[in-house]
């Protein structure tokens, strides 16, 4: 795997590579492995290397070393992607690259939470590792780089937990794709058909297909269906029970998926129920994804839409304060996890509008301008941004930031708009409108339930508002 002409201080021989500039690295542990080649860390702190298995003069060598020339051209700039930064090209070829310090691959954290799974104490594993907020944020991250990607006209291909690095620390939710050798071009028709068992896209699998966006929606549902539910969304009791035939037949898309509200015969009865980690259009999603998407790729989700609803579903996560695991907020504040009843002084549930202005004679006819979109959001102790977009849209991220809200225990309600930006409250009670253009406070001695609607805008024009109580 490398020059072997020198001895560390223990009498091994040590591992040398050189790159095309003639810096020399030396290999040290093992990081990851795939098909085309090794990950292996190196003496320089947060450098990696990656070498090809085949000698030099093999044509699959070859052909995968000219196409690390083309990722290195390609536009992969602001992307949370390590790609290569110099080029292998003795005794093997190879690339290196950088990644920053405190990740770890995402397949340790599903590698003990199917441990854990197993042993009857996954609900626990999956609270102690950082909960479904960690987990929601650690999606949404990986979705961001892959929708951003996509729109840059490429696919990322392998996509597999042993590709994706993520924060050690469970207060940080950082995420990295390594392995950037594996990017091509969108397209269907042929490419790369490099896959990780479990993976890879029925189409893939089966041969018929080269990677794309699609492809990469796949894996990614996998990813994230595994790590919120911990169980695989192809491998029902009959696969785990059964042969090695039933797993190909179950990952070639041959067999239902485990969910599917038609055929049960490939039902799971282990993993995390369903509505505990997704909500109802996160489930709609990998039904889509796993169901109909299975064996008609164009059905799938597109990234936008899975970072879209990933977005959403941490908007409305709450804080449990006996567990300390997120859950989605739900009529009694209940913590699924552990049944604790999260106190109503601990959060503020808003709902979206869209405001469109009547006439008398409309109004007169029952239309109300006030129109409610579906959209919510929960505000706790955490400070929120309200964007001009509404979180759960795919224009969301993207949008301009128009106010934060910051609760603060004991104190009152803070609406700070952006410098620049007037916005307007409102009282259902009084009918008052205050045009604010810096931060005021609703004191905490004045919360009574009273309703109130949040206009992102101080014109009586079309615009968004959140109506909420204090």
């Amino acid at each position: 795997m490398g020059k072997k002409n020198k001895r560390d201080k223990d009498g091994e021989r040590k591992r040398l590579v050189c790159d095309l500039r003639g810096t020399i690295y030396e290999l040290k542990s093992k990081l990851s492995e795939g098909g085309q080649g090794v990950v292996c860390r190196t003496q320089f702190p947060n450098v990696l290397v990656k070498v090809s298995k085949f000698p030099k003069e093999d044509s699959r060598s070859k052909t995968w070393f000219d196409h690390l020339q083309w990722v290195s051209r390609q536009p992969l700039d602001c992307l949370k992607i390590a790609r290569p930064q110099a080029l292998i090209d003795k005794p093997r070829h190879g690339y290196v690259m950088e990644l920053m310090d405190g990740l770890e691959p995402l397949q340790h954290l599903l590698g003990l939470s199917q441990e854990a799974a197993k042993n009857g104490n996954g609900p626990d594993f999956f609270i102690s590792s950082g909960g479904l907020s960690r987990r929601l944020r650690l999606l949404t991250a990986l979705a961001r780089t892959l929708a951003e990607l996509h729109g840059r006209g490429l696919a990322y291909g392998d996509l597999a937990p042993g590709n994706v690095f993520v924060s050690r620390s469970l207060e940080h939710a950082e995420v990295w794709l390594i392995d950037s050798d594996n990017i091509s071009v969108l397209s269907r028709e042929g490419g790369q058909k490099i896959y990780t068992p479990e993976y890879g896209a029925p189409e893939i699998i089966r041969g018929i297909s080269g990677i794309d966006s699609l492809t990469d929606s796949w894996s990614f549902g996998v990813i994230a269906f595994q790590l919120l539910t911990l169980q695989h969304p192809l491998i029902g009791d009959i696969v785990s029970d059964g042969d090695p035939d039933d797993e190909e037949r179950a990952l070639k898309g041959e067999l239902p998926w485990i969910d599917d509200p038609d055929d049960d015969t490939n039902r799971a009865s282990s993993g995390i129920p369903r509505g505990w980690v997704l909500t109802k259009e996160l489930q709609r999603l990998c039904h889509q994804c796993f169901g109909p998407g299975r064996n008609t790729p164009e059905a799938r989700p597109t990234m936008s839409e899975w970072r879209a609803a990933l977005e959403a579903g941490a908007a409305r996560l709450m804080n449990c304060g006996g567990c300390k695991s997120g859950f989605y907020f739900n009529r009694d504040s209940e913590c699924n996890f552990c049944n604790h009843v999260q106190e109503d002084a601990e959060h503020v549930l808003m709902r979206h509008y869209l405001y469109t202005p009547v006439s008398e004679e409309e109004r007169q006819a029952g239309l109300t301008e006030w129109i409610k979109t579906g959209h919510v959001q929960v505000l706790g102790r955490e400070p929120l941004e309200l964007r001009a977009s509404p979180v759960g849209t795919t224009s969301y991220a993207e949008s301009e930031l128009v106010c934060t809200l910051t609760m603060k225990e004991n104190d009152g309600l803070y609406i700070e708009p952006v410098a620049g930006v007037a916005v307007a409250l409102q009282s259902q009670k009084s009918q008052e409108t205050k045009i604010l253009t810096k931060r005021m406070r609703l004191k905490e001695t004045s919360r009574r339930g009273d309703t109130y609607m949040l206009n992102l805008s101080d014109s009586d024009a079309l615009h968004y508002a959140w109506r909420f109580k204090w």
